[in-house]
């Protein structure tokens, strides 16, 4: 992400009760259920629109918002 422009980091965390509950779960599916697939959980900052009624979260541009998502899809590609 960072080659792309965008601010990013690696956690070793997933968050809050929330982010851990989703990427366990799907960590515990693809584990119990033996698919062939990867697993990861990617968490994203805020809309712009969603960070004016919280001024505090940081917030990316919805179009950045998008083309990184679809950076990372076509990194796993």
């Amino acid at each position: 992400m960072n080659e792309r422009g965008y601010p990013a980091q690696i956690s070793n965390t997933a968050g809050t009760y929330l982010c851990n509950h989703v990427m366990y779960s799907v960590f515990h599916k693809v584990s119990t259920e033996n698919l062939s697939v990867q697993a990861g959980f990617v968490h994203l900052p805020a809309s712009h629109e969603l960070a004016v009624q919280r001024p505090t979260f940081p917030s990316w541009s919805y179009k950045d918002l998008r083309d990184a998502v679809m950076s990372m899809i076509e990194e796993l590609e």
